[in-house]
C-alpha cells in the first residue's frame, strides 16, 4: 500500500531536551494513523515536523513525496493537507463566516459556508463572533477551517480538547467519513477511547521514542493481558466443569478466572453454577482487556499521568 507519510529517524532536540528521539513510521493512504501518549510523550512535536512549524534536527519527514522543511516544497503541501492544532486561536471579532470565507479565499476554492457549518453542527450561528464561542464551538470551527479545502492528509493536534459529547461524535463521524473517501488522517490524542475506535494503526510514544506500533486489536490481544470473571458468593467454588474454564484463585473470598476463552461465555456458566449450588451472589464482574490495559502495560504509566 503506497504510503501518504513517511517519517524516517526523526530527531527534534529543544537545546539539551531531545523531544523527539529516533521515530520512524509510514502512514499508508487512505488510513487513520494515532499517536498516542500522555502529555509531553512527543506527538505534538513530531505532528509539527510533519506540517513544516518546525524542522527536524536529524532524519526526515515526507508528506505526499514532499519535504516539508523545504519552503518551496511546503509551499505545494499546504494545498493539500489540513491541519486543525491543539491550540484554536482565532481572530475574536471575526463571525463564523467571514473566518470561513476568509479561508476559502487563502486557497482560491469556492466558498463552502453553509456545506461546513452544517458538517461541524454550527449551522445557524454563521454571524456568532470567535469571542462568542464556547471552546468546543471553535474546535469544530477549527476543524471546519482545516476541512474546507477538502485536503489530502488532515492532521489533527488533540482535536478532542474540550470538545462535549456532541462535538466529539461530530468529529469522530468526520474523520471516519475522511477515510471512506480514501483521505489519510494523523491523529495525536491522549484519549484511549478515541484512539481504539478511530485508528487503524496506532504508535504509542513515551519519552520522544516509539515504544508499540499496532493495530488497536493486535494491541490489545498482545498486551492487554487476559479476560477476568470475580465472584463473591456465599456457598459458591469452582467444579470440575468450571476449573476447565482456566486458572482460579481465592482472594479474601472472591473467586477470580482468568479464562482462555470468551468471557461472556465464562460469565454464563459461572453464574449458572452458583445458581445450581443455590449460592448467595454479592458480587460479580467480568473485565475484558481493552487498549487502556495494553498501554498501562507497554508505558508502565496511566495516560493521565503528569509529564
Amino acid at each position: 500500500m503506497t504510503a501518504a507519510i513517511v517519517v524516517d529517524k526523526l530527531i527534534k532536540r529543544y537545546g539539551n531536551l531531545e523531544a523527539v528521539a529516533g521515530i520512524s513510521f509510514s502512514v499508508p493512504k487512505g488510513s487513520i494513523f494515532g499517536l498516542l501518549g500522555r502529555n509531553g510523550a512527543g506527538k505534538t512535536t513530531t505532528l509539527e515536523c510533519c506540517i513544516g512549524l518546525k524542522e527536524p534536527t536529524s532524519g526526515s519527514v515526507r508528506v505526499l513525496g514532499l519535504d516539508p522543511s523545504r519552503r518551496g516544497e511546503l509551499a505545494r503541501l499546504r494545498r493539500l493537507v489540513g491541519v486543525q492544532l491543539q491550540t484554536v486561536s482565532l481572530p475574536e471579532k471575526a463571525s463564523i463566516s467571514e473566518m470561513l470565507e476568509l479561508n476559502a479565499a487563502y486557497y482560491s476554492i469556492p466558498t463552502r459556508v453553509l456545506e461546513m457549518v452544517n458538517r461541524v453542527g454550527l449551522e445557524g450561528k454563521l454571524d456568532r463572533q470567535v469571542a462568542q464561542m464556547s471552546g468546543g464551538e471553535q474546535q469544530r470551527l477549527a476543524l471546519a477551517l482545516a476541512l474546507q479545502p477538502d485536503p489530502d492528509v488532515l492532521f489533527l493536534d488533540e482535536p478532542s480538547a474540550g470538545m462535549d459529547a456532541f462535538g466529539r461524535r461530530i468529529l469522530w463521524s468526520e474523520i471516519e467519513r475522511l477515510r471512506d473517501a480514501g483521505k489519510t488522517v494523523v491523529l495525536t490524542t491522549h484519549y484511549i477511547e478515541e484512539a481504539a475506535r478511530l485508528c487503524d494503526c496506532i504508535c504509542v510514544i513515551q519519552r520522544g521514542k516509539i515504544v508499540a506500533q499496532d493495530t488497536p486489536p493486535n494491541l490489545v490481544a498482545r498486551y492487554g493481558g487476559e479476560a477476568r470473571v470475580c465472584i463473591t458468593a456465599e456457598g459458591f467454588s469452582p467444579d470440575e466443569e468450571l476449573q476447565r474454564l482456566g486458572t482460579w484463585v481465592n482472594t479474601n473470598g472472591e473467586w477470580q478466572l482468568v479464562t482462555r476463552g470468551e468471557p461472556g461465555l465464562a460469565l454464563a456458566s459461572v453464574v449458572t453454577r452458583a445458581n445450581a449450588l443455590g449460592a448467595k451472589i454479592s458480587s460479580l464482574d467480568l473485565h475484558r482487556p481493552e487498549l487502556e490495559d495494553a498501554f498501562i502495560a507497554i508505558t508502565g504509566e496511566t495516560i493521565g499521568d503528569a509529564a
